[in-house]
């Protein structure tokens, strides 16, 4: 069963090569992908007792690859899988041949690649499938835009993966591995080295520009030239991949410095969160507020990292997933609205309450949920970031984490205000398949919904994956 885990990485790749250029690639991918969800589904079951771990090759650890799925990476993979089938069949009812098909997939094979491997090297790896398949994403639409925009992601990536190599060249010199595993055993052997801590700040730096924590100057810009469909893609799952690296290696490698870890991220996400909360105020077109609502998320997922409690860190996870599901929809939501509407002012009011009602009610519940809101899945997920945070009397930054949400909240109403309320200036839809695609949304939202019901069985999972089961686990499949 064991062999299983490789699945979420191969069958992505095998149906973007099977679906490029042909006309049924819509039905192939989608019925592929429906097929990887039941079988992720019966994983995740099956970690409930105990993680699934493949030595390929049979090559034991610290010498071979080795993938390593728990319950949260496991999780992370499933939601993202769902998110991608979602947006593929949203993108379906257009009925037209899409060169991106094959591409989105590749991202999502780096994806998914990247939270189940168990080595540094294979996540360089993978992080570098997922960034040159957004590559040629974001300029395949020949647009003079995004050919303009692409240069400085494509620099600021070419920089971070150039860092990330030497950062791994040194981390091998020091400790002969990469393995997670036993990089961890043999830190916590030799304790907390000052020298050493170049290689840590060097692994943070990749990070942070991955996952737009504060190096976050390409998010803005990249992201507003993609299409609605590219951007849920981008926004929901991109830079979630390099928060879920750094909560990996924080807290399973580099554990003797977390000490110091603490003040550098706390800070860094403190200023994330506050250049956020500007964005997000000062724009009123609306990709660049939902690019700046990412960014407020973002500082608030390493914010309860940088806690380095259980409760802060499982919080984390479990609002990183509701937050995954929740960017898709702002995106998709956001889309509908523009293509099939023809809104392009946000400054002025358009009355769609008395066009679009159903919509109305259900872009409100996604401005909660952005905020992470009672009753929504955001919601057990920020409170345990926020508890962890006045647990360790950090009382001033849990401050700017409530004021980053409700600042997040008040440009969402603003906007929600001039879409929804003043004189019906469109009385009609210019999208046959509105029904459907909205479907596509409010599917997205139950299961976020479903986290309000389903967080203590979560959060208890979640809590089971400590530093010491890590190691322990993963010996076992080596031996």
């Amino acid at each position: 069963m064991n062999n299983l885990i490789i699945i979420p990485v191969i069958v992505p790749i095998l149906l973007g090569i099977l679906t490029f250029k042909t006309v049924t690639q819509y039905r192939i991918t989608i019925s592929g992908l429906i097929t990887l969800i039941l079988m992720m589904c019966y994983m995740l079951v099956q970690t409930v007792t105990s993680p699934i771990i493949l030595n390929l090759g049979g090559h034991k650890m610290p010498y071979g690859i080795q993938l390593y799925g728990d319950f949260v990476s496991l999780m992370l993979t499933l939601v993202s899988t769902i998110v991608v089938t979602a947006v593929l069949f949203y993108q379906s009812l257009n009925q037209s041949l899409q060169q991106k098909v094959p591409f989105i997939l590749f991202i999502l094979a780096g994806i998914n690649g990247s939270y189940l491997t168990a080595d540094i090297f294979n996540l360089f790896v993978m992080f570098e499938v997922m960034l040159l398949a957004s590559f040629i994403l974001i300029v395949i639409e020949k647009k003079s835009v995004q050919f303009k925009a692409s240069i400085i992601y494509v620099i600021l990536n070419l920089i971070g993966s150039w860092i990330f190599l030497i950062a791994i060249g040194i981390l091998y010199r020091s400790y002969g591995t990469l393995s997670f595993a036993h990089l961890a055993e043999r830190m916590n052997e030799v304790g907390y080295i000052q020298e050493h801590l170049i290689i840590i700040m060097l692994f943070l730096i990749v990070f942070s520009l991955k996952s737009a924590l504060l190096i976050f100057i390409w998010l803005p810009r990249t992201y507003s030239v993609l299409s609605f469909e590219l951007g849920a893609i981008f926004a929901s799952l991109l830079t979630k991949v390099g928060v879920y690296a750094i909560y990996r290696i924080m807290t399973i490698v580099f554990v003797p410095y977390q000490d110091i870890m603490h003040q550098v991220l706390l800070a860094m996400s403190m200023l994330t969160i506050i250049s956020g909360i500007f964005g997000v105020i000062k724009n009123t077109d609306m990709k660049l507020m939902f690019c700046y609502q990412i960014i407020i998320s973002i500082g608030i997922l390493c914010y309860g990292i940088a806690t380095f409690t259980s409760t802060g860190i499982t919080g984390t996870i479990l609002y990183m997933t509701n937050d995954i599901l929740i960017k898709a929809c702002l995106f998709l939501i956001g889309g509908l609205i523009v293509e099939s509407l023809g809104v392009i002012n946000f400054s002025q009011n358009h009355g769609l309450s008395k066009t679009i009602t159903k919509t109305t009610y259900i872009f409100l519940f996604i401005v909660f949920s952005v905020g992470g809101m009672p009753f929504t899945g955001g919601f057990p997920g920020k409170l345990m970031i926020i508890q962890a945070a006045i647990e360790q009397k950090m009382y001033i930054s849990s401050a700017m984490v409530v004021i980053g949400t409700f600042a997040g909240m008040y440009a969402m109403m603003r906007l929600f205000i001039h879409l929804f309320f003043g004189e019906n200036e469109i009385t009609s839809l210019k999208d046959r398949k509105y029904n459907k695609k909205l479907a596509v949304i409010v599917f997205l939202l139950l299961i976020s919904f479903s986290f309000v019901f389903t967080s203590e069985v979560i959060i208890e999972k979640i809590g089971q994956v400590q530093q010491e089961t890590y190691i322990q686990h993963a010996q076992k499949a080596g031996e």
